[in-house]
């Protein structure tokens, strides 16, 4: 058997920018180790993004990973992988969801990138794990509570201190991947 594949799915911009995803990325490959596969896709159009050619990268990196995975979102990332999660066409086994900083997407203002509010019901059988600073200051910790009500059944970390982009890395993000073993 080969190393545990892991997609992970950048956020907004440049993902190897001072403060880009690529450093979490890179933290979780080294972290993790030879027993896992991080695959982590520069995302198009990442300084601009639009939520179809993210959905169609995640969809074609899924389709090219053949056991089941583990799913890593982070931020802007995040909502776009669980908004193509909860369309439902995603049929292979997913090990977990762990989703770093997720933007909690307004209807009203955000429609392109909102989640259906039935989205829970639609998701395929996981397990979810949510991650957030307490000060976060792009994305304030009261996303967390909108994501925490809507899935009761989600592990949900407050993590202290006011990181987005956890440039120095995630250790609980770690546990929890190595504890679904």
């Amino acid at each position: 058997m080969g190393a545990q594949p892991l997609l992970f799915i950048q956020g907004a911009g440049d993902m190897r920018a001072a403060e880009g995803s690529g450093h979490l990325a890179d933290y979780l490959g080294k972290e993790l180790g030879d027993d896992y596969r991080v695959i982590a896709p520069e995302m198009p159009d990442a300084d601009h993004p639009r939520y179809r050619p993210w959905r169609d990268r995640i969809a074609r990196e899924l389709a090219a990973i053949d056991d089941a995975v583990i799913l890593v979102g982070h931020s802007f990332g995040g909502s776009v992988l669980l908004k193509y999660l909860a369309e439902g066409t995603h049929r292979k086994p997913i090990r977990g969801v762990f989703l770093v900083a997720v933007p909690y997407w307004d209807a009203q203002r955000f429609e392109e990138f909102a989640l259906a509010e039935d989205f829970p019901s639609r998701l395929p059988p996981s397990e979810i794990f949510l991650y957030h600073s307490r000060h976060d200051p792009e994305v304030p910790a009261e996303h967390l509570r909108r994501y925490e009500e809507k899935l009761p059944n989600a592990t949900a970390r407050s993590v202290a201190g006011s990181e987005h982009s956890f440039l120095q890395g995630l250790p609980e993000l770690v546990g929890d991947i190595l504890r679904l073993q």
